[in-house]
């Protein structure tokens, strides 16, 4: 049997991740707040619950140089940790 590897939302081709803002302080905040990858592309999304049955939003196209896709921790042998004295 294949092993299948989980969708990783917001980060694989295809994908989104939209959260609720639990930083939402004004009005004019959005209600909710995501991710999405469109042609190896990160858009973040502004989603505002405009009544019941609709929601609306905007894109806006993630800054390349912002984005990092790969975090890793920096192995402690790379750091430079010696005391100068």
């Amino acid at each position: 049997m294949e092993d299948k590897s989980m969708i990783k939302y917001g980060v694989d081709e295809l994908t989104i991740s939209i959260n609720k803002n639990d930083r939402k302080t004004e009005d004019w905040h959005s209600d909710f707040n995501g991710k999405l990858v469109i042609n190896g592309e990160i858009f973040y999304a502004n989603v505002y619950q405009k009544n019941e049955n609709w929601i609306a939003g905007k894109l806006v196209k993630a800054d390349p140089n912002k984005v990092s896709e790969n975090k890793t921790m920096i192995n402690s042998t790379e750091l430079n940790d010696e005391i100068p004295f």
